[in-house]
């Protein structure tokens, strides 16, 4: 259900969450909930058991109907990128292992559909929150939100929506699925903000394209915001102040007003080279998950993708996919991209997701366990397929392929030797493939930055993945709520390593990108930047805002703000230290449009 705004005289409550959508927006609450629905265990009798199931796929197929319609409107609102976000609520719907087990199990213990299909959509929710990638454990919103769907069909029920609000609000909720987040374009909506979510979730890349500011994972605090307490909701920072006090609503309405003014700025940025003042130039690239977001790479001014995750056609299929099946997407990505280069990033999953060929069984640590090119090489058969079918799309564009979570150079050895047997069989078969298809592989563990030097001899480039080096260098799961804060971009640790990587590759003359989320934040720009960095990769709406810190500095100026950054020694150093730089070239900077 939703509670209808009021107004409540109360004091300022400044809380922080998960910046989501950049952007500040000012305006009245509106708390909305959802309502929870009711799952519970009914038994059904024998003679309507089969009535059961017919009830079900008959909701299953309603369900997917609404879906697409959602889909289309997404299309025509936005475009055929974020359109596709619904195709993995379909593939949900449609993966015949979810369908007929839930039938099977209606069948076997004579339970109600909507407590069977909520029963299996947990266990699946299960394995996702397992995969060591957060882009992956954030899908189990997606899951639920199919699962709403289908309950809601089930029981006759209309899901809630936006499209009747009066006047415009600041939406205040618990969670928002991508369903109800879609919705909200058509709407009186400025922004949102919610007590769940993370950066890469479904719902925060509706948002973003959207352009709608939202603030995500502010936690149990969310409930404490009431129907039309005034709230600035900046997307920007992360931070929601609550009944802001005469002298920040003021502050806000100022800034709101400049970041109206940089969008403009950075619109005619976006076509430009990544430039420094003193005509130095760096790669800008994206980070890709599906084929659709391709025009998006091209609409933000990406020079190619620097990441492409091919996890999508392992996610939810029941077993492998073909050669033929990765070859036309791998293919059609190339040529919409050619001449810019992509990155195929080969399988970075573990053996407990939905692909029942490498299943593996339960492990008791798997972001330790067998995942990604441990998986592939103990896999042969499903990383020699990806293999060639990632050749065969060479033959359409600028192809270069990259493996992740190494660890040592036996890794390395072996994939590459599989890599070059893929090749001489590919043209031994008479199979058309490029003459040169670049080998290159990700840093995201110690181990691997400090071997770089030997590593670098094997590889045509680098790119360093911050997330996972973060994480595996300080021991830290940034979504695991208590030990979050010990997840540190900036520790002394983590850059020496990252500059440990870039100098070892330059040395044997590759280049070193960088594809983890401090690509994409404006604030790192200068101390990548500084490190030698030679490309940048990130989600493709970043890229106009990095291009733009990118032209408001030098060469110069980013390697001595590094030089510094580098002297500290304790995070809280480092972290005053790139406070003060930000500040200090905000005054000092205005976006320049150079020809």
């Amino acid at each position: 259900m939703q509670r209808s705004p009021r107004r409540a005289a109360r004091p300022q409550q400044i809380l922080t969450g998960v910046p989501a959508a950049p952007g500040i927006v000012i305006g009245p609450a509106y708390v909305y909930t959802a309502g929870a629905l009711s799952v519970e265990p009914h038994p059904i009798p024998a003679s309507r058991v089969e009535e059961e199931v017919q009830r079900f796929l008959a909701a299953v197929d309603q369900t997917k109907d609404q879906i697409r319609q959602i889909r289309r409107q997404v299309e025509d609102q936005i475009d055929l990128a974020h359109g596709a976000i619904f195709e993995s609520h379909l593939r949900v719907l449609e993966d015949p292992l979810l369908i007929d087990h839930t039938v099977d199990e209606i069948r076997r213990d004579r339970l109600n559909a909507e407590f069977v299909f909520h029963r299996n959509l947990q266990k699946i929710g299960t394995l996702l929150a397992k995969i060591r990638d957060q882009h992956f454990r954030e899908r189990d919103a997606d899951l639920f939100d199919v699962g709403k769907g289908v309950a809601h069909n089930l029981m006759g029920q209309v899901r809630q929506h936006f499209a009747n609000l009066q006047r415009d609000v600041v939406v205040v909720a618990h969670e928002l699925s991508p369903t109800d987040t879609a919705q909200m374009g058509q709407s009186s909506i400025l922004g949102f903000v919610c007590a769940t979510g993370g950066p890469t979730s479904h719902t925060a890349i509706m948002a973003k394209a959207l352009e709608l500011p939202a603030v995500l994972g502010i936690g149990d605090e969310c409930d404490t915001i009431a129907a039309g307490d005034l709230v600035v909701v900046d997307g920007n920072e992360g931070r929601v102040i609550v009944n802001p006090s005469a002298e920040n609503l003021a502050l806000y309405r100022r800034a709101r007003m400049r970041v109206v003014r940089s969008r403009r700025d950075m619109a005619k940025l976006r076509d430009l080279p990544a430039e420094t003042t003193d005509g130095y130039r760096i790669t800008v690239a994206a980070n890709i998950e599906l084929p659709q977001e391709v025009d998006q790479v091209i609409a933000n001014g990406a020079q190619g993708v620097g990441l492409f995750r091919t996890e999508f056609l392992f996610l939810n299929a029941t077993v492998a996919p073909d050669e033929e099946t990765q070859t036309r997407v791998y293919s059609d990505v190339a040529r919409r991209l050619r001449p810019r280069p992509v990155i195929f990033r080969t399988i970075d999953l573990g053996g407990d997701k939905f692909l029942s060929a490498p299943s593996v069984g339960e492990e008791l640590n798997p972001f330790l366990g067998l995942r990604a090119i441990r998986l592939c090489l103990d896999q042969r058969d499903v990383f020699m397929t990806q293999l060639r079918a990632i050749l065969r799309a060479s033959a359409r564009g600028a192809v270069h392929v990259m493996l992740p979570l190494i660890s040592s150079i036996e890794e390395v050895r072996e994939a590459r030797a599989m890599f070059d047997q893929a090749r001489t069989d590919l043209l031994s078969e008479g199979v058309p493939i490029a003459e040169q298809v670049p080998f290159g592989i990700m840093i995201e563990t110690p181990s691997a930055a400090l071997t770089a030097d030997a590593l670098a001899r094997e590889v045509d480039f680098f790119s360093i993945g911050t997330n996972d080096l973060i994480q595996y260098t300080l021991a830290v799961d940034r979504v695991n709520e208590k030990v979050a804060h010990l997840y540190q971009p900036l520790h002394p640790a983590v850059l020496r390593l990252m500059r440990v990587s870039v100098e070892a590759a330059h040395r044997e003359g590759i280049w070193c990108g960088v594809c983890g989320e401090m690509a994409a934040d404006p604030d790192m720009t200068p101390i990548l930047l500084g490190m030698g960095v030679d490309e940048l990769s990130m989600s493709a709406p970043a890229i106009p805002r990095v291009k733009q810190a990118i032209r408001r500095l030098s060469l110069a100026e980013c390697q001595q703000i590094y030089e510094d950054i580098a002297a500290k020694v304790t995070v809280r150093e480092t972290r005053g230290a790139v406070k003060r730089q930000t500040r200090r070239l905000a005054r000092e900077s205005q976006p320049r449009v150079r020809p």
